[in-house]
């Protein structure tokens, strides 16, 4: 039989909840200003401002997903917490024992950590090295699983309740023998996020998007209104076709980053070609943009 467990989740759910509107009503604002105002490098600003601001935005939403679906599901094989898209496991046999947290001092968990939510790494004194999935306020609330490899801090409602459950369990014996290791589904799953040359590639896909962007908004202000255009059949044309030439770097540059994330996930050398394809496009706007404006 098997045990499912539910932290409190509902301060850590509120907070990420509000940081995630605050994020995307930011980002609302200073797309409306832009929109508003005349183009030029500080109204680039504004949107390169709003798109960070919509990025982070989507982190707090997905950290905020994370905390909402946190549980601990408890049987005879062993532990599982559930966070999300990933999957922590944790033998029954590899569990020596249980501390809780109102015995040791409070740890400093580092990475997605703020009130009601506490998932990352920390050192913990007289533990070592462990690794939280959490929702405590107050460090006596946690609770240390401890194995030979690795510790990891939980918060459970009862923790007199989740001992004698797992004394329960581990006197029964297990049936699967599991492996005590991080599983990911999902997005999470995919290879990108532990590929540095991949990140690399799409990171610089994106800042030569950027810098054509802000070239392009830079020189927009003192253009005249017709500007001769090398690759048009007329020869000359209104400004605002300039725009056109960003703009395709912004639809190519999703093209390129959707279809690489997808493929790389099945051959990263075909990943690899996306990324730099989508490099070499904004290189060739960018070089399009420079002829234009320097006839």
């Amino acid at each position: 039989m098997t045990s499912e467990l539910h932290p409190h989740r509902a301060l850590g759910v509120l907070v990420g909840a509000a940081l995630t509107l605050w994020c995307f009503a930011f980002t609302v604002a200073l797309l409306w200003r832009g929109l508003t105002q005349p183009i030029d490098l500080a109204t680039f600003g504004l949107h390169l401002t709003a798109t960070l601001f919509f990025a982070l935005g989507c982190l707090f939403g997905y950290w905020t997903y994370s905390c909402l679906t946190l549980k601990y599901f408890l049987d005879r094989n062993g532990l599982t917490i559930h966070w999300g898209d990933i999957r922590q496991l944790i033998p029954m046999d590899r569990i020596e024992r249980l501390v809780p947290g109102r015995e040791l001092p409070a740890p400093k968990v580092t990475g997605v950590s703020w009130l009601g939510h506490h998932v990352g790494h920390g050192a913990v004194e007289g533990l070592g090295e462990a690794i939280f999935y959490a929702t405590h306020g107050s460090h006596e609330e946690l609770l240390y699983v401890v194995t030979a490899d690795q510790t990891y801090g939980i918060s459970v409602t009862d923790e007199v309740q989740f001992a004698e459950q797992l004394q329960g369990h581990q006197k029964l014996g297990q049936v699967v023998s599991l492996p005590q290791v991080t599983e990911r589904h999902s997005v999470a799953a995919l290879p990108f996020w532990h590929d540095g040359l991949a990140q690399v590639l799409a990171l610089a896909a994106v800042i030569g998007c950027a810098v054509t962007l802000g070239y392009v908004f830079h020189q927009y202000p003192g253009l005249p209104e017709s500007i001769p255009f090398p690759f048009a059949a007329q020869g000359f044309g209104d400004k605002e076709a300039l725009l056109s030439i960003p703009i395709t770097g912004l639809g190519l540059l999703a093209v390129s980053l959707i279809l690489g994330l997808a493929l790389h996930a099945l051959d990263r050398a075909v990943g690899y070609l996306l990324f730099l394809a989508g490099i070499g496009t904004q290189i060739v706007l960018l070089s399009a943009a420079i002829i234009t404006l320097n006839q």
